[in-house]
């Protein structure tokens, strides 16, 4: 499905759902959305069916106010489905030509991509269209949306001076534009006949929360965006129109302790712990919610910070075990303790007992296939990897632990651990997703394996998956003179990993960031683990494998 992996629709939710905070219902209507337009388009080319005479589900309109996450959920969605993407934003585009950006560009960008890729569907994302309709006459720019929203191919060249070429597949594209709509409440409320104006009328028919600006955005239709001033000629090519509420309290508590916490972790020393307590998490939330920009407002408060004094203070500190973001006297402040990396017998941090919830519920998926299919032959663990993450993980613990037949059916101890489970699902996202179909093996997940050293600050394995994180290695300097002090034995180049399905190259795209890619996100999830944890994990996997 999608973009030619083998994911299904609720795995693609998932694990877009571990990345995009508060937003559930319109993850799972977008990846609903997206696979029956990417269907069409498989039935288009395969059957050799007239778009036409299939029902139109190729576009869509999403309406959120501003930090309510629509571009973080359309890039997450599409970097997770193996989906080309494209973005464009609307608010830059003009009919001038080559004086300014225009759609043409774009045309010509997005056909070169799809040329380049036959076998993938694009999503193009169109933000902030709101912004055309302020001043929509003859000529527009906007008017350029007509025909590919139409469907079939588009012909034309760019208005650049170099007059570029394009024939678009509109076909093979999922036309998605998005924007903020400042002031629609009004043409809802007219549409239903709801007045928020006069005194007392809202306590017999309408309550308090029907009458609110999200509310009411929650019963959009094309009309009020037509009213509000889109093209009616537009609002008739969409095929649906979707509301994204803001961000609340507990989705933005959420994103501090899910996702705030383990990104600035990361720009720690090795061996640092980073946390945010409640006192921080109170004013972060608090302050996001009175400025109405969501984690975005989140960013900047914790910046202000981490990037001012804290860093100075950890440029003084000799060795900082423990830095720890509070609150005083409604302001955020920090400490730091000295000392080393957290012990195994202090509390676990946030970040830690979110990745013992990642590795139960794969352990719970290894669980329930043993009982579905009762033990398995262990002599396929010299063979090829089927692919099934699930089952490879059941074979090991078959080989390794009792399992036992109760009731007609197989069950084994769990004794994986938690971080022992993560880190097997990290080598294999690996092999599966950036390593050729001959090197995914036992025998390579046993080198992968050999990599891996917890007592390091930096393993074979650690600056592997650095490349995916960077989108560069490290690599024997071949210029280098030892009898030249300045010449460097070790250089770093651009990293040679492509994504198998999608092609991606973390090279090209500056590196890879947390919800990008799943081997990425099991590993980073590993190494929040304290260190005793992962050299119990590395040294009991190793056994699994002999």
């Amino acid at each position: 499905m999608y973009g030619g992996n083998d994911k299904t629709l609720d795995e693609v939710a998932s694990q877009v759902k571990r990345t995009v905070i508060g937003q559930d219902e319109a993850v799972d209507w977008l990846c609903t959305f997206a696979d029956a337009a990417c269907a069409r388009s498989r039935i288009i080319a395969e059957r050799g069916i007239d778009s036409l005479d299939l029902p139109n589900v190729g576009s869509a309109l999403i309406v959120g106010p501003t930090a309510s996450g629509k571009s973080h959920l359309l890039k997450t969605f599409a970097k997770t489905s193996g989906l080309l993407f494209q973005q464009i934003d609307a608010g830059q585009m003009t009919a001038e030509g080559w004086a300014g950006n225009s759609f043409s560009k774009e045309w010509v960008k997005a056909s070169a991509a799809l040329d380049e890729n036959p076998d993938r569907i694009m999503l193009v994302f169109i933000d902030e269209v709101d912004k055309m309709f302020s001043q929509v006459r003859e000529g527009s720019a906007i008017f350029d949306l007509l025909k590919p929203l139409e469907g079939g191919i588009l012909e034309g060249r760019d208005d650049t001076r170099q007059s570029t070429p394009y024939a678009l597949d509109c076909d093979r594209c999922i036309f998605v534009m998005a924007g903020a709509f400042t002031g629609i409440e009004e043409r809802i409320a007219t549409r239903l006949g709801i007045s928020r104006t006069r005194v007392g009328f809202g306590s017999a028919e309408h309550d308090d929360e029907e009458l609110s600006e999200a509310g009411l955005r929650a019963r959009i239709a094309l009309d009020d965006v037509e009213a509000w001033g889109m093209p009616r000629e537009l609002a008739g090519r969409l095929s649906t129109v979707r509301f994204l509420e803001a961000l609340g309290e507990e989705a933005l508590r959420a994103i501090v302790r899910r996702n705030k916490q383990a990104e600035y972790g990361r720009m720690l020393p090795a061996g640092a712990v980073f946390s945010i307590d409640r006192a921080a998490e109170d004013l972060l939330v608090a302050n996001a919610l009175r400025a109405s920009y969501g984690a975005r407002s989140i960013n900047q408060q914790i910046n202000a910070v981490f990037f001012g004094d804290l860093w100075r203070a950890l440029s003084r500190t000799a060795q900082a075990g423990r830095v720890t973001l509070t609150a005083r006297d409604g302001e955020l402040s920090f400490a730091i303790e000295q000392g080393g990396a957290q012990t195994p017998h202090d509390a676990p941090s946030e970040q830690e007992i979110l990745c013992a919830n990642s590795a139960y519920e794969l352990m719970r998926r290894v669980r329930n296939y043993l009982v579905a299919h009762g033990p398995l032959d262990v002599s396929e663990l010299h063979g090829p990897l089927d692919g099934n993450d699930v089952r490879t993980a059941a074979l090991l613990l078959c080989k390794s632990s009792r399992v036992d037949i109760e009731n007609g059916k197989a069950s084994a101890r769990n004794d994986f651990t938690l971080a022992e489970i993560t880190l097997l699902n990290a080598l294999l996202a690996l092999l599966s997703d950036w390593f050729s179909a001959e090197d995914r093996t036992f025998e390579s997940l046993r080198t992968l394996l050999s990599m891996a050293d917890a007592r390091t600050a930096q393993s074979p394995l650690d600056l592997m998956f650095y490349q995916l994180e960077s989108g560069a290695r490290y690599i024997p300097n071949p210029d280098h003179r030892p009898d030249d002090a300045s010449s460097k034995p070790w250089i770093w180049s651009a990293s040679l990993f492509v994504r198998n399905g999608d092609g991606l190259r973390p090279a090209d795209t500056g590196g890879l960031v947390k919800g990008q890619d799943r081997a990425l996100d099991y590993y980073t999830e590993f190494k929040g683990f304290p260190r005793a944890a992962q050299e119990r994990a590395i040294a009991s996997l190793a056994f699994r494998l002999l």
